[in-house]
């Protein structure tokens, strides 16, 4: 342990953060506390709370995550190989009672916070999803529920309270595993143990490689295409203490692989942003040199504190700004977001000094006591969980309005299956879970027109498919290939989505467009001007006219501004819906700057709001129904007047 760190700290960060020997009994040797492991705590909390937060600049925040599990990878396995050294062998026991003391009474805390908190928030639709989520979180398949939910980079997901609880979902699985094979082959040589760890980490990367092809949510949120991550940290274990070559430039080089991905790579594929992060945060773990700058500054005291209570800092920060998003029913403005960080940062060092310390604490809390109480807390959070979805949300919290309610709400699934109708799903419009396989789609498609063939055709994501729609409803003879998520930028291109515009590009080839349309869901990021580049270049070869329809407004919480209005005037229809029409407008300038005399960039957002009030740009007209569903997507209706505006448009008119 430091001997530069104050009396009263030291013993506080060795308890809750190394989980040393006090809390298993004596051992041979102890694992040195190394301040700059609470730094990089500090480092990873900071990117994903400022990621979740939407702080410019933070778009790769989420990386901060990979970051936690090379750590935890690093800690458990040193602790581990540790008692296997002092006993011969591994205690299950004691592994999970150090996981229930570290994991479970915060995220008691917490969760019970944000239940009392979604009780006065939420609306019943909500609260459904919700307390699903509460159920997952205590049977510690989070990352499964959210993977069957939403997509973690979706407008959605920045309103789901608990949705960043999906990476203890993936190390409680893993650690399901991890101990019970270390147990197995306890007596295999410690080269033999990394050799065979290191091997397991190449094979969960590839696999995380080849599911991230066909489908990238399953490659994020999967325990099996994450172990690498956790892997990686298990290896370093080995190496701890060695002298190796290089030390002084090993943290330097380390930190330096983390900002370069941050701050200077760009967008991609997660996993090809997770490696040279997980790969710098393993430098900086094996780095032994602690006269470096990167360990005097991961070392120092304010940054240390902040590793401190990294846990619960990340516990409580994103329920407070998924509440405040539905509360607000739209983004939260900086005085607000920042507000919400402090709450978020005195909440955490409370947790962590009344709540994380004391159960820690074997004198107050024994074995028995911690699995009673965390048996007790999953009973209690899985009945509730169950309550709230056999009560539809607890709608009887609405009393007399809740048919109403109800009949406010299915409207929006009502035009969302009248969408799925106007957009071809499943024949025009590929997404996996409502089309036959990808081969198949890809043999059937025909979306080409009438026989005589179409002379535009609409590529991208489920944005384009509407604009596909707001034509033919129109009477516009379109070729349509569209698929979830399908960026037009090469690199942005899932393998599904290469193999789509990999087909439509080899028939545009016997049968040639005048015109193409691209559109995609670019915000709340926007394509760089390298992004458009590749696209041009990807799509200029067809030697059609190309437009670039700039992203659609987001409706926030639609249906909780109809709940709203509902309760308060007794009409779910009333009054303008906050959108982001400023965000949306900021595309198409970004867009409109780099057309350079290559494509036409056309006003989403003018084009929409000009339906019904180009100030207020609601959503609804009396007698007609909703124009917009959530993610910015247009009901068939919307489509029809939308498809009307573009027509009439001087830059686009046929």
């Amino acid at each position: 342990m430091s001997p530069n760190l104050p009396r009263g700290l030291r013993f506080l960060t060795t308890v809750a953060f190394v989980e040393p020997q006090q809390l298993t009994g004596a051992s041979v040797r102890k694992l040195a506390y190394r301040p700059q492991v609470d730094g990089l705590r500090a480092v990873a909390v900071l990117l994903v709370v400022f990621f979740h937060a939407g702080v410019t600049g933070f778009a790769n925040g989420y990386l901060g995550v990979d970051i936690f599990f090379v750590i935890s990878g690093y800690l458990i396995t040193s602790l581990l190989l540790e008692e296997r050294q002092r006993t011969g062998t591994i205690s299950l026991l004691g592994f999970y009672e150090r996981r229930a003391r570290r994991i479970v009474p915060a995220l008691v805390t917490v969760v019970a916070a944000s239940s009392i908190g979604a009780w006065f928030v939420l609306t019943p639709i909500r609260m459904d999803e919700f307390v699903g989520s509460v159920i997952s979180a205590f049977t510690f398949s989070a990352n499964f529920w959210f993977l069957a939910q939403t997509h973690y980079f979706s407008t959605a997901s920045d309103q789901q309270p608990l949705i960043h609880l999906w990476s203890l979902g993936v190390e409680e699985q893993f650690y399901v595993v991890f101990p019970l094979a270390l147990l197995v082959f306890v007596r295999a040589a410690d080269r033999s143990l990394a050799l065979a760890i290191a091997g397991l980490a190449v094979a969960s990367l590839a696999l995380s490689h080849l599911v991230a092809m066909s489908s990238p949510d399953a490659a994020f949120y999967r325990p099996d295409t994450r172990a690498w991550e956790l892997l990686i940290g298990s290896s370093c274990a080995f190496l701890s203490g060695r002298k190796l070559p290089f030390q002084g430039g090993l943290a330097t080089l380390g930190i330096g692989l983390i900002v370069l991905t941050l701050f200077v790579l760009g967008s991609a594929e997660p996993i090809f942003l997770a490696i040279p992060v997980c790969l710098g945060t393993a430098l900086v773990l094996v780095s032994t040199d602690k006269a470096s700058g990167v360990a005097k500054v991961l070392g120092s005291t304010g940054v240390t504190h902040l590793g401190l209570i990294s846990y619960s800092l990340y516990l409580w920060h994103q329920p407070l700004l998924a509440l405040a998003r539905v509360r607000e029913l739209g983004p939260l403005s900086p005085a607000q977001t920042a507000a919400l960080l402090l709450a978020s940062t005195v909440l955490a060092v409370a947790t962590w000094r009344y709540v994380e310390r004391p159960f820690r604490d074997r004198s107050r809390f024994n074995r028995r006591g911690i699995f009673v109480a965390t048996l007790c807390s999953i009973a209690a959070f899985v009945t509730f969980g169950v309550g709230g979805t056999a009560s539809s949300g607890f709608a009887f919290r609405y009393g007399a309005m809740v048919d109403k309610y109800f009949a406010a709400v299915g409207t929006v699934d009502d035009q969302g299956s009248r969408r799925n109708k106007a957009i071809g799903m499943g024949v025009c419009h590929f997404r996996a879970d409502m089309s036959p396989p990808i081969n198949q789609f890809l043999r059937d498609w025909a979306c080409t027109g009438t026989a005589s063939g179409a002379s535009v055709l609409v590529v991208g994501d489920s944005h384009a498919a509407d604009k596909a729609a707001a034509l033919k409803l129109n009477g516009i003879d379109v070729a349509q290939m569209t698929g979830a998520g399908c960026s037009a930028v090469p690199s942005l291109m899932s393998a599904d989505c290469a193999a789509i515009f990999d087909r439509v590009r080899t028939y545009a080839k016997a049968h040639p467009f005048s015109r193409l349309i691209i559109a995609n869901k670019q915000l709340p990021t926007i394509y760089t001007a390298a992004q458009i580049d590749e696209a041009i270049a990807y799509w200029r070869p067809m030697g059609a006219k190309i437009y670039w329809l700039s992203d659609m407004p987001q409706f926030m919480s639609l249906e909780d501004w109809k709940a709203r209005n509902l309760m308060a005037n007794g009409d779910a229809t009333i009054g303008a819906i906050p959108a982001t029409v400023a965000e949306a407008e900021r595309n198409f300038s970004a867009m409109r700057a780099l057309e350079g005399g290559r494509f036409t960039t056309l006003d989403s957002a003018r084009l929409f709001c000009s339906i019904t009030d180009a100030r207020t740009c609601e959503p609804f007209i009396k007698g007609r129904g909703w124009l917009a569903l959530p993610e910015g997507h247009l009901s068939a209706i919307g489509a029809y007047l939308f498809g009307r505006q573009l027509l009439a448009d001087a830059a686009f008119r046929l």
